[in-house]
Parts: structure tokens; C-alpha cells; sequence
């Protein structure tokens, strides 16, 4: 008897051991949210146990949710997360210049880099990394570089243009209702596939291709499953289990094989330049005077140029082919779809900033310089990006302990007056992007408004962005690298089709916002009156709701025999229906 009792508690502590063992991250995690200073927040309720806030935080764009809950506990307060957990969320500018200027001490969160991993960055990704791995991948995109891919954008713009002016001559000067997302996105990922590593997609032309395919396999894969890719972050286990894994294994393995010809392919282009001649029939399309300079060779030039301890391996070139797809491609499709549905919704700005193109021939000898200096263009973008940033928010998780500072002193939930607020090692901290983009303590009363000339006398009260007073693209050694190179591509994209096309938007259709890495819009769907015997008010539709943006579009010239932009028809004029 005493043998079995010593037999079963071996085997029940064995036990133990693995679940501790299965669980460990799960039970961190459990510990540190107990634990947490941000207990000591105000804090809206919590809907759910599991999820807490997060699916309201996910409709934030659409409700306003964000601003009630700052007018409601002030700048800084706490929500909750996965599992009741305490999140720390402020708006507070000292506050988040003190979280951006110490990237070492507030780095990515294990399920946001797990999820962008999942989603075909890598786990090897200078989207990934932190700290000095981070620094070493991060390569320098410089303003002349971006230069010698414009003749990459103007391609693609054109070719676009072209597209849509045969759909609306089939019109014969009538409105043309164009999902314009998908165009925009066919077009970026032409341009990035060009731009970041002389991949020829053809997805504009309508071509099918296995990259694209493989790389939309695992992307859209991964964004179904961005709840089970957070429990996997707790409980690897589940890693193992992942539905779809072939044919996800299949897709990563193509990327990696046409990744690795790619970078060979480029190794053997550095050779070559630097030799003093030889053949040149292995170079993409380009002549090799004219040819642009994309993205991944100046990454494995760069490479090939360091000491050989701050070189990157292949899997970390690798990874950054996926991380040119995930942030020029996704990023950049959506924010020109929200700069035209903004300008599609004030015709007034929309006019002056076609008149401003129209002046620039487009046969000028300086046309690059041109629409770089354009104040007008210039204000529209910056607006356009303040307004409806690609990203919505971002997250942070404490690597240590710290009182992070703050201008306005808050008051905790025990009524206490806080100048800091403390946080403990592992609590998450979420940065609302676009809430600060928003903030009317910043930009005014019409901060929620749609208004270019606001760029004459923009605010001082906030410099640690990266670009332009505001955080749409971070700030900090963690701001985006690719900036200049969206910049450029919006610009060059809205000089060719504002130049040429009207826009408006489709009468009675409401676009909401949906966040998934970065902000997609919808069309709500309409209510219907279905009286039931206890419910007889409207009730929405349930079907799935796909992204998709649908604007009216003609011709500019098609005014002039059919009459002034005036008379197109329209939707919502002035403040767009976001908060």
C-alpha cells in the first residue's frame, strides 16, 4: 500500500510539473496581473472575464469610445485586457514621449510580435526584434534613395488611371461606383513587390501569382486566428495544433525559396557592380544606368558592408522580404483609400487641391520636385494620415519597473492626486494613435474634422513624432523606417488620380472602421424593420461584412460637357462620421 501511495504522488507531482511546465506563461501571466500597479487606475467596467474591454477597444473608431472613457477617468486610466488583466492606456504627451524614448525599457509584447510573426513577418523581422538586434536591421531608407524609385510609382499610378479611365469611358460620362480598396491594393503591392524587391506581381493586370498567392495564404490565415495566436503566446502547446498547418508550411516554404533566388540574386548584382565589367543579363528589367535601386539591395549592400559581427543572417534578410509586403503594402493601400474617401466627402478641398495639381504640368522636368513641395498636397496628406492613420494603436509591455511621468496629474481610484504613474515589470501599455491624432487639446475643437488648412499653423504642443507632430508613423528609434517611402507613393498616387478623377461618396452608404493590423473599412449594413411579436424596431443584418470602400468617380474633363462638379451627386459633406 505504501508502495502505490509513493507510486501515485511520484506520478500526481509528475503531473503537476507538466502542467506547470504546459501552463508556465499562462500562470506568469496570471501572477503579474495580479500583482500589477495598475490595479490602483481608474477603470471602465469590464464586460467580460476573457476578453475585458477589447471588443469594445476593436469598434473605438466607430463609437468614440476612447474619448468617452478620457472624459469619463481623464488622460490616464487603465481597461481591461485577456483575462481581466489591468492595461494602462494614456494620452498624456509626456507620457508617451517617456514610453517612446526608452524602447528598452518598453518593448513589443510577446502576443503582438507572436501575432506579426504569424502573419508572415518572422520571428526574425525588424518588426519583431527589439534592442540591438533591432538596430542592426533597421536599414536607412534615405530621401535619395526614395528618389530613384519614383519611376516605380508613376508606373504603377498610370497604369491604375488607366484602368479606371476604360471603366468610366464605358460610362460615357456618368458616375462610376469603384470599390476603390482593392485597386489601391493591387496597385501598392505591385509597387512595394517592384520597389522592395524587383518582384514583377502583376496584380493590377490581373495575373495570378504564387508569391502573392502564398503570401495572402498566411496573412489572412493568421488574421483569422489572431485569438488563438494570443492563446498560443500563453500556452505554446497549442502551436502544434494549428489548423491549415500543410498548407501553411507550403506557402512559408515558396516564400523561402523565392526568397533566398532573390537575395542571391542580389549578392550576385553587388559582385558584379563592383567588378569592373561583365555581363548584366541577370538584372531585373531595368537598364543598369536607370535601373532603381529597391529596398532589399540596399539592405543586402548595406549588409554585405558590415563587420561580420553586425552583418544579418539569410534567415533575417528573409525575413524582412515579408516585412516590406506587411508594412508598404497593407499600410499604404489603406491610407490613399481613406485620403480619397475623405476628400470624396469635402468637395471644397477636394477642388482646391485638384486646381493645386493641375497648375504642375505633367511633362515638367521637375515634376518630382514639384509635387514634393506642393504646400496643398502636402496638407492634404498630412491630414488624411492625422485623421484615419493606418494603425490605430499600439502596444508596449514594461521590461522593468518605472514611474512614468506625466503633464497632467490624475487622480487614482482611492481619489488620490498621481503626478507618475507606476508600473510594475510585464504590465502592457497601450498607446492610442489615433486617439492623440485626434485630441482636441492638441488640435482644437474641429480636431475630428477633415481640414487641410489647419496644416498653415500646425500645433506646437507635441514634437515626438516622428513625422509631422503626431504618431501615425511612432516616433522614437521604433518610428517607421518606410515612411518617406509611403509618403512619396501617396503623393505621386494622388497627383495622377485626383488630377483626373472626381470623387464622391455613394449616397446613403456609411463606412465604418474595422482593426485588424490596420484600420479597413466596411459598409454598415442597413437596418430593416422586421416586427416580431416582442421586438418591433429596426434590426442590422448579420451576414459577414467584407472590407471594401465604394466611391463614385468621372473624369474630371466630363464636367465641362456635363455640367459643374457641383452637380455630382453627393453624401456627406463636412465632418466625416467618425469620432
Amino acid at each position: 500500500m505504501l508502495y502505490l501511495d509513493g507510486h501515485f504522488l511520484a506520478c500526481l507531482a509528475v503531473g503537476i510539473l507538466v502542467v506547470v511546465y504546459v501552463l508556465r506563461n499562462l500562470i506568469v501571466l496570471l501572477a503579474t496581473q495580479y500583482f500589477s500597479a495598475l490595479k490602483a487606475l481608474r477603470s471602465p467596467p469590464s464586460p467580460s472575464f476573457l476578453f475585458g474591454n477589447l471588443r469594445e477597444m476593436y469598434q473605438q473608431e466607430n463609437t468614440g469610445l476612447l474619448f468617452d472613457w478620457e472624459d469619463t477617468y481623464g488622460h490616464t486610466y487603465a481597461y481591461r485586457g485577456f483575462l481581466g488583466g489591468y492595461r494602462l492606456i494614456t494620452t498624456d504627451l509626456a507620457a508617451i514621449t517617456h514610453i517612446l524614448a526608452h524602447p528598452e525599457r518598453f518593448q513589443k509584447p510577446d502576443f503582438v510580435r507572436e501575432n506579426l510573426a504569424a502573419m508572415g513577418a518572422g520571428s526574425e523581422s525588424v518588426l519583431t526584434t527589439e534592442s540591438d538586434v533591432h538596430a542592426r536591421q533597421a536599414p536607412a531608407f534615405t530621401a535619395a534613395h526614395i528618389r530613384t524609385l519614383h519611376p516605380i510609382f508613376w508606373d504603377k499610378a498610370a497604369e491604375l488611371l488607366e484602368r479606371w479611365t476604360h471603366l468610366a469611358n464605358d460610362r460615357k460620362g456618368l458616375c462610376l461606383s469603384v470599390d476603390v480598396l482593392p485597386w489601391l491594393s493591387k496597385a501598392t503591392l505591385d509597387a512595394i513587390g517592384l520597389a522592395g524587391f524587383g518582384y514583377q506581381f502583376n496584380a493590377l493586370a490581373g495575373k495570378n501569382d504564387e508569391l502573392a498567392d502564398a503570401y495572402h495564404l498566411i496573412f489572412s490565415t493568421a488574421r483569422k486566428l489572431a485569438l488563438r495566436t494570443i492563446l498560443e503566446t500563453w500556452i505554446p502547446l497549442l502551436r502544434r495544433f494549428r489548423p491549415q498547418s500543410e498548407a501553411m508550411d507550403r506557402a512559408r516554404a515558396h516564400l523561402t525559396r523565392v526568397g533566398v533566388k532573390l537575395i542571391e540574386e542580389r549578392k550576385l548584382t553587388m559582385a558584379l557592380e563592383l567588378s569592373k565589367g561583365g555581363p548584366h543579363q541577370c538584372l531585373q528589367e531595368y537598364p543598369r544606368h536607370t535601373r532603381p535601386r529597391d529596398l532589399l539591395s540596399v539592405l543586402v549592400q548595406s549588409n554585405m558592408a558590415s563587420f561580420a559581427s553586425q552583418r544579418m543572417t539569410t534567415p533575417e534578410v528573409l525575413c524582412q522580404i515579408s516585412t516590406f509586403l506587411i508594412a508598404g503594402y497593407e499600410t499604404t493601400a489603406s491610407a490613399l483609400t481613406w485620403c480619397l474617401y475623405a476628400l470624396a466627402h469635402d468637395h471644397a478641398a477636394q477642388h482646391r487641391l485638384r486646381a493645386a495639381l493641375q497648375a504642375i504640368p505633367r511633362d515638367s522636368p521637375t515634376l518630382d520636385d514639384d509635387i514634393a513641395k506642393l504646400e496643398h498636397l502636402d496638407w492634404v496628406v498630412r491630414e488624411a494620415l492625422r485623421l484615419h492613420a493606418p494603425v490605430t494603436w499600439t502596444m508596449r509591455v514594461a521590461m522593468e519597473a518605472d514611474d512614468i511621468p506625466v503633464d497632467n496629474p490624475f487622480t487614482d481610484r482611492w481619489g488620490a492626486v498621481c503626478n507618475s504613474v507606476r508600473v510594475n515589470k510585464g504590465d502592457i501599455i497601450t498607446v492610442p494613435i489615433q486617439a492623440i491624432n485626434k485630441s482636441k487639446r492638441i488640435w482644437g475643437e474641429d480636431a475630428r474634422s477633415f481640414r487641410p488648412e489647419r496644416w498653415r499653423t500646425p500645433p506646437e504642443s507635441f514634437k515626438n513624432g516622428l513625422w509631422s507632430n503626431m504618431l501615425t508613423f511612432l516616433g522614437g528609434s521604433r518610428g517607421c523606417i518606410g515612411y518617406r517611402f509611403a509618403l512619396a507613393e501617396m503623393k505621386i498616387f494622388l497627383y495622377t488620380l485626383v488630377r483626373n478623377f472626381e470623387f464622391s461618396a455613394e449616397k446613403g452608404v456609411v463606412i465604418e472602421k474595422v482593426f485588424n493590423i490596420v484600420a479597413r473599412p466596411i459598409v454598415k449594413p442597413p437596418t430593416t424593420a422586421t416586427p416580431t411579436p416582442t421586438n418591433t424596431g429596426p434590426t442590422a443584418t448579420s451576414a459577414p461584412l467584407p472590407n471594401m470602400m465604394p466611391l463614385l468617380i468621372r473624369p474630371v474633363e466630363a464636367f465641362s460637357d456635363t455640367g459643374d462638379a457641383a452637380d455630382f451627386p453627393d453624401g456627406n459633406q463636412g465632418e466625416i462620421g467618425f469620432f
